[in-house]
């Protein structure tokens, strides 16, 4: 990392600089690796792609630049050039998008140059904001039925792209540290979503049921978004108790409630979606407890 100095406004000597007031290690800024990404405003785009740079180099000294690449700097693969250029080659390590609307946005294709798009794309988020970098705001929450522009405003975004804008080096830490989180959450959730693929489905009076061995919700609601037929019921393992959970997702003919008289069950939501088993009970149980919770309209469907 660079060497930060107290003193503010003047060189202590021929090793050191400063820059808006902050002093660093000349020798260290000057072996640092450059990436040089688009002046005026910042965007999440760009942001988001210097932050994975910065994750996945960890230990790397970078130094960022806000202006347009030169010629020479394009051809460089030495140089990172992210959101600007009009180039998209990953071997000169330029990453651009502008050129054309079938080009993915900037962080993603930093993403796929680092081998990360298949696990960062588990992201609820991502997808949408490629859309939003390219088409903009109010035609992506029409695409992703999401209703107004306004699911794409962020304060605390707003805040970091400000504050990238006016003091690109100065955020380093802060956006190195946005990129190892964003990387650690997808890895975790790819894991999750992993699983739940794996575990055993069945039709269950018409709707579909699948069972996990986990007292682990995380990934779930990641996972049926992505599956093409996804369970309207998953019964996992009760985090606070010894049995089994069964939840119900909207739009299901499934109302638990219907099946709290049952010795074999500890607690049933009023509303319905959801219930837990008094024990471990075998699967053939739980199959008969969400038949009897099963509509009639579903049955008859």
């Amino acid at each position: 990392m660079s060497t930060l100095f107290l003193q503010v406004g003047y060189t202590i000597d021929s090793n050191h600089c400063f820059e808006n007031g902050i002093g660093y290690d000349t020798k260290a800024v000057m072996d640092a690796q450059l990436i040089i990404t688009h002046p005026g405003s910042a965007h999440f785009d760009e942001m988001t792609a210097v932050s994975l740079i910065l994750a996945v180099h960890d230990g790397a000294i970078f130094r960022i630049e806000r202006r347009k690449p030169a010629p020479e700097e394009l051809d460089n693969p030495l140089v990172w050039v992210v959101d600007v250029g009009d180039r998209h080659e990953p071997d000169k390590r330029n990453f651009d998008h502008h050129q054309s609307l079938d080009c993915p946005a900037g962080f993603v294709l930093v993403a796929e140059y680092l081998g990360l798009q298949e696990t960062m794309s588990v992201l609820p988020w991502w997808r949408f904001k490629d859309s939003v970098d390219r088409y903009g705001p109010v035609k992506s929450s029409e695409l992703f039925h999401a209703g107004d522009d306004l699911v794409n405003r962020n304060p605390i975004e707003d805040w970091l792209t400000d504050l990238f804008a006016s003091d690109p080096q100065a955020c380093l830490p802060l956006l190195k540290s946005y990129g190892t989180y964003i990387i650690e959450n997808a890895r975790l959730l790819k894991s999750q979503i992993d699983f739940w693929k794996t575990c055993p489905r069945m039709i269950i009076a018409g709707v579909p049921v699948m069972i996990g061995e986990t007292n682990e919700s995380a990934g779930l609601e990641e996972f049926r978004r992505l599956d093409e037929n996804p369970p309207d019921v998953v019964i996992s393992l009760d985090r606070r108790g010894g049995g089994w959970r069964l939840f119900r997702y909207e739009g299901a003919s499934v109302d638990f409630s219907r099946i709290a008289d049952s010795p074999q069950i500890a607690f049933a939501h009023k509303s319905g979606f959801m219930a837990k088993t008094a024990g471990r009970l075998p699967v053939q149980d739980l199959v008969d407890l969400v038949s009897r919770a099963v509509t009639s309209a579903r049955q008859q469907g």
